[in-house]
């Protein structure tokens, strides 16, 4: 139901991936997916959780556990516990967030009208939920998956939809996770969709990391994407995610 939505997690932590990698933020982990990508990081969120798992003190990774579902004052009440000075926004993450758009735009009305910024994070296949909840949101990270690298069918119509929905909102960035199966001409379909979609875009190469180095991509496949990207779009960066790296995830 709208008034209530099913959360994975929320707790303390830096922003792992992306231009504003670093930055503190409370994150809301949402539960349930609609993709079921090879390389997803937290399978565990791509169905309804049955109880949410709750930091409890900031940085302690110390956690209690509430059942779900939660009502918007719920975690406004568990992200305040969490905010503090200085923070940079409420990272709105998943599975996908977008399954429970009904829920989502009272709560990002409400973290907004309570002073805390709303960064979301999406896979950009809901374009008709980003419609109507693009004057709530600060912060976009889109991804938009390529079929070579996550096993699932190419959906690049609903990409381009979605980023459309998306010129009310004051930042956005796309990202495109790969791997070394990356198809090469997938890639520059990708990139000349976004180009086509936003005016002046932020495209991130985010290469599969891992703690022990396996699948790791080479330095060149990523350096030959950049190169033929920045022939279209002119800010093209290459950003590991860096929660293995620090062993927060």
């Amino acid at each position: 139901m709208a008034g209530r939505g099913n959360i994975e997690e929320i707790f303390d932590s830096v922003q792992g991936e992306g231009p504003l990698v670093g930055c503190r933020q409370v994150f809301v982990r949402m539960g349930g997916c609609n993709l079921a990508c090879a390389f997803c990081d937290t399978p565990q969120a791509r169905r309804p959780a049955a109880t949410c798992r709750i930091e409890v003190e900031p940085g302690t990774g110390r956690y209690e556990y509430k059942p779900n579902t939660l009502s918007v004052d719920d975690v406004l009440h568990l992200v305040s516990g969490l905010w503090r000075p200085g923070y940079h926004s409420v990272a709105v993450t998943g599975g996908e967030p977008l399954v429970q758009s009904d829920f989502l735009k009272p709560l990002f009305r409400a973290l907004r009208e309570s002073g805390r910024p709303v960064y979301l994070e999406t896979n950009s296949t809901f374009p008709d939920a980003m419609a109507g909840l693009a004057e709530y949101v600060d912060y976009i990270a889109a991804d938009v998956k390529l079929s070579s690298c996550t096993g699932e069918p190419e959906r690049f119509e609903s990409n381009r939809e979605f980023l459309g929905h998306c010129s009310e909102v004051p930042w956005l960035c796309v990202k495109m996770v790969v791997t070394e199966a990356v198809d090469g001409d997938e890639f520059m379909e990708a990139v000349r969709l976004v180009a086509s979609a936003v005016g002046s875009p932020v495209i991130v190469i985010q290469p599969v990391t891992s703690v022990r180095g396996e699948g790791q991509v080479a330095a060149g496949l990523l350096l030959g994407l950049q190169q033929k990207a920045l022939e279209i779009v002119g800010d093209v960066r290459i950003i590991p995610r860096i929660h293995q790296v620090l062993r927060m995830a």
